[in-house]
């Protein structure tokens, strides 16, 4: 999964969540009276601690690919 992915999954998720009143308390009076429920605290941790993991993912890709590129250049004798 790539980081614009990771971005859109991230925002989703949340966004998901705050749907469900649940997890998220929306007030129609205004934003400060919206909060996170204890039980959604609980699930936007969990989340983010998944979500977390895919972006260690990502970055382990990007740089394992840039990597590869690199050698392959060396090897051809071009440089950036």
């Amino acid at each position: 999964m790539n980081k614009d992915a990771i971005k859109d999954l991230m925002y989703g998720g949340i966004r998901e969540l705050m749907q469900n009143n649940t997890y998220y308390y929306y007030s129609s009076v205004g934003v400060e009276f919206c909060h996170w429920t204890k039980e959604g605290q609980e699930a936007l941790f969990e989340y983010v601690n998944l979500v977390s993991q895919k972006m260690i993912e990502a970055e382990n890709n990007d740089l394992n690919h840039r990597a590869k590129r690199m050698v392959l250049d060396n090897l051809k004798g071009e440089s950036d």
